[in-house]
């Protein structure tokens, strides 16, 4: 995680980088995550594929 200094503090995302503020102060971090593509076509996220089908 990344820490805000200066003057202005940032809330909200710029991009793929996501300011937000916890209790050790003003933070940044940047997006993450599995492409979409993955999840539809990778063989290890069969069961994720499973879960979504029934819960969604």
């Amino acid at each position: 995680m990344a820490r805000q200094k200066g003057i202005i503090k940032l809330l909200g995302t710029v991009g793929d980088i996501t300011f937000y503020k916890a209790k050790e102060g003003f933070l940044a971090r940047e997006k993450g995550g599995v492409d979409k593509s993955r999840i539809m076509n990778d063989p290890n996220f069969q069961r994720t594929r499973e879960n979504g089908a029934e819960f969604g």
